[in-house]
């Protein structure tokens, strides 16, 4: 029984995570939309989800660009911010708008932040370099509560669409509620002592 105050320990903190995840979901549900956005939100952000060895979008990311194309083709935005990292050898931001201009949408709406290295870097940047105060957020309904939860600390008008456009691995989706859980944790931190708010 030596294990046990370990286990005790391992079961109290899951059930702080599902009680963090579960609140924060609650929270932002209203801010999120299945189909289309109100015409009032004329900018997109979307964020970045890696790429692959072959310098193509992952499946996650894949399905951000193609529910942005589909809203861009209805007439939703006036223009659209790129979000994501870059390496030595490659630009995700590139790599995004390459995929969307391939599929017919005007570079002309199209703007670049190759240092969106987290959700809370991409928001912070939008609003005080790119000076967005409004917008719908193009992510996958895992992430959407905590994107919306950060830019609601920023004190930004925004909503989100969710961008499932495929089904995912269980494995995969039950690894992504965990992480959600802690990265929010550690966002609230980054919005009271780097937002400056």
């Amino acid at each position: 029984m030596a294990y046990l105050p370990f286990l005790i320990i391992f079961l109290t903190l899951l059930m702080s995570l599902v009680c963090v995840r579960w609140h924060l979901v609650r929270q932002t549900k209203a801010c999120i939309f299945k189909q289309k956005d109100p015409a009032t939100y004329r900018t997109a952000i979307v964020f970045g989800a890696g790429v692959n060895r072959e310098l193509f979008p992952t499946k996650a990311l894949s399905d951000r660009l193609d529910k942005t194309i589909q809203l861009v083709k209805e007439g939703q935005f006036d223009r659209i911010l790129l979000s994501g990292g870059r390496t030595k050898t490659s630009s995700e931001c590139a790599i995004m708008q390459a995929y969307l201009v391939n599929h017919t949408i005007s570079p002309q709406l199209l703007l670049l932040d190759e240092e969106g290295f987290s959700t809370f870097d991409t928001l912070l940047r939008a609003k005080n370099v790119f000076h967005i105060q409004q917008a719908a957020l193009i992510t996958q309904r895992f992430h959407l509560p905590r994107a919306i939860g950060i830019a609601k600390m920023l004190k930004m008008d925004v909503v989100g669409i969710p961008a499932d456009l495929q089904r995912y691995k269980l494995s995969s989706r039950i690894w992504w509620s965990v992480r959600e859980a802690l990265a929010w944790i550690w966002s609230v931190i980054k919005v009271k002592t780097r937002s400056g708010i």
